[in-house]
């Protein structure tokens, strides 16, 4: 499935609206934000008009001032209400002028967008030349996004990410999805689910993706490389919170991504974002990691537990808060070194936020052992770039053993989409994954007879297991 762009017919037809000028002053434009999504966030045909009232306006109000008179219009359109416009000049012209420019600006009929907010930099008699360098005071609105996040604490920048999910991507990934063809009947499904679903509140994400038929319909009606519907799992974990998982899920669709896509551009941006929060992250849990190593239990305790104050969802501050609580109840002898009964509880909520964390520290038997064993195998994953798609299927066959089942179902699709030598294998092991989801439909899809493919797909888990060394030095 491919879907419509025409975000080059309206840049062409901006550039004509400028180029087109032939009297004094000189006008350019420049488009600040992300124009790839023009053709679901405007009505082009009325935008490029609203454009060209502001552009006339510009033409008309400044034609008498001297070509050394530079003036820039800083248009900001919303989907609701007035546009917000800032007036620049170089050199600076009186205030009453700016306040008289600013208010008849105000009183022309802009159109509205219809999903999320879009600048524009009208310049006149300043060449910017890509760079808008000659208005002092001049700040680009999207560059001070990404200023405002560097600078902001990690509290912030969770509250930050959840609001670019629910507020700029979620509607934009979801518009994308109800204007394909009616024949993709699950992309559009999702889509609408998306649409009404109100991500401001708290959401199963759970029963939104991995446990809906259409989001796994949608996944296979994408065309190659157009990862879509998976970003937008991403984005929804992201508008919980879920950093942890939405980042695991980043880690394996980035690869396999087309970087041309609108939906890749969120892509590279999330990345952006979450390495600057793990990095704070990261380091405020190390901090607590010297002082657990210095024997100061307490003090640990103490970092992790302000630290989950900021992001109560991140899986290593839980472990290591889990880690530095049982040194010190043992220290204190209050426990027991055959205690589990801590991590028992502790390894719910870590798992919950990142089902494949890597670390487990309790195993009464040989499944438990080979489980163990299983979880640190990841580590050893996707050192060689060659490697990936091997891995990926390994990965996937990771996650199948230790339950995650979305997550390898996902791996397993990737698998059978780009891995033509191990598709059919791959396919097998994705229903068998959705099967375990509670999706029984879409097999039917398929050739063949899948009671006897996921019954051997079992037999072969269990055999594998067992002839495992891990597992055959456990009592069972």
């Amino acid at each position: 499935m491919k879907l419509k762009i025409t975000t080059i017919l309206l840049l062409l037809i901006l550039n004509n609206l400028i180029f087109s000028q032939s009297k004094e002053p000189e006008l350019t434009i420049s488009l600040l934000a992300n124009d790839k999504i023009a053709d679901v966030n405007v009505d082009q045909e009325k935008f490029i008009n609203s454009i060209g009232l502001i552009m006339d306006y510009c033409k008309n109000k400044l034609s008498d001032f001297p070509n050394t008179q530079k003036i820039g219009i800083l248009v900001i359109a919303h989907k609701n209400g007035k546009p917000t416009y800032k007036c620049f000049s170089n050199p600076k012209i009186a205030i009453e002028l700016q306040t008289e420019i600013l208010n008849e600006l105000n009183n022309l009929e802009i159109e509205n967008t219809k999903l999320v907010d879009f600048p524009i930099f009208i310049s006149i008699n300043s060449g910017n030349n890509g760079e808008i360098t000659d208005f002092e005071g001049f700040v680009d609105p999207v560059k001070q996004k990404f200023e405002e996040y560097e600078s902001a604490d990690m509290q912030t920048k969770l509250k930050l990410n959840k609001e670019f999910a629910i507020n700029e991507v979620l509607p934009v990934l979801s518009a994308y999805q109800v204007i394909v063809d009616d024949k993709f009947e699950g992309v559009k499904s999702f889509g609408q689910l998306m649409q009404k679903t109100n991500f401001s509140e708290i959401q199963n994400i759970e029963k939104l993706t991995s446990k809906n038929k259409n989001y796994w319909r949608a996944t296979m009606e994408m065309n190659i490389g157009n990862q879509l519907v998976p970003i937008t799992k991403i984005f929804t974990l992201v508008s919980q919170g879920e950093l942890d998982y939405a980042k695991k899920y980043m880690e394996i669709i980035q690869m396999f991504s087309d970087d041309k896509s609108t939906a890749n551009y969120y892509l590279e941006e999330l990345n952006y974002r979450l390495d600057l929060f793990n990095e704070q992250l990261n380091k405020e849990i190390n901090d607590g990691i010297v002082e657990h190593d210095k024997g100061y239990f307490s003090e640990a305790i103490s970092k992790y537990t302000e630290i989950l104050k900021k992001y109560p969802n991140s899986s290593w501050a839980l472990y290591e808060k889990y880690f530095s609580e049982n040194a010190k109840n043992l220290a204190e002898n209050k426990m027991a070194k055959d205690d589990r009964k801590n991590w028992d509880l502790s390894k719910i909520e870590i798992y919950k936020h990142n089902p494949l964390y890597n670390m487990d520290v309790r195993a009464n038997n040989g499944k438990e052992a080979y489980l163990l064993y299983r979880r640190q195998e990841i580590a050893s994953l996707f050192k060689k770039k060659d490697d990936n798609l091997k891995d990926i299927f390994k990965y996937a066959e990771i996650a199948t053993d230790l339950g995650v089942y979305d997550f390898a179902a996902q791996l397993f699709w990737i698998s059978a989409t780009f891995d033509k030598d191990n598709s059919e294998k791959a396919i097998d092991n994705y229903l068998y994954c959705l099967d375990k989801l509670g999706e029984t439909e879409l097999k039917s899809n398929f050739k063949g007879n899948f009671d006897k493919i996921f019954k051997n797909i079992d037999q072969d888990k269990e055999s594998e297991m067992k002839k495992n060394s891990i597992y055959k030095s456990m009592k069972n």
